[in-house]
């Protein structure tokens, strides 16, 4: 098993079944959201961090910093629909906050303002 610091939550060897974390949906209630979509900590995220569960405590500690539903997923070695469900009940009950759609061009690719804003925030790091 791989040690990080957003795993703390795992018991040895022994993982939480995704399945559990999630009390068995596979579906957020509140919004769908896709695998680049970005979060950040709210103001109520970080007075409140632990009072959630440890799993949810490394995600609200993570986005901190923006973050992708996808790199969540990853970080914590869940499955990316876990995180998905995770990560809006976290939004909808205030911890997170969800950035908005990325705009599309005609071609379905992100518009060049978004790539500009994003490979300049990749050159900032």
């Amino acid at each position: 098993m791989t040690s990080g610091p957003y795993n703390s939550w795992r018991d040895g060897d022994r993982v939480v079944p995704a399945y559990a974390l999630t009390q068995g949906r596979t579906r957020p209630v509140g919004r769908e959201l896709s695998l680049e979509t970005l979060v950040t900590t709210t103001e109520y995220g970080i007075r409140n961090e632990y009072a959630v569960q440890m799993e949810s405590q490394a995600i609200v500690a993570m986005a901190r910093r923006p973050i992708s539903v996808a790199e969540i997923g990853a970080a914590l070695q869940v499955p990316v629909g876990t995180a998905r469900v995770l990560v809006s009940d976290l939004a909808e009950a205030g911890y997170l906050a969800v950035a908005g759609p990325i705009t599309l061009d005609a071609n379905g690719r992100p518009n060049q303002q978004i790539l500009e804003r994003l490979l300049h925030g990749l050159r900032s790091r």
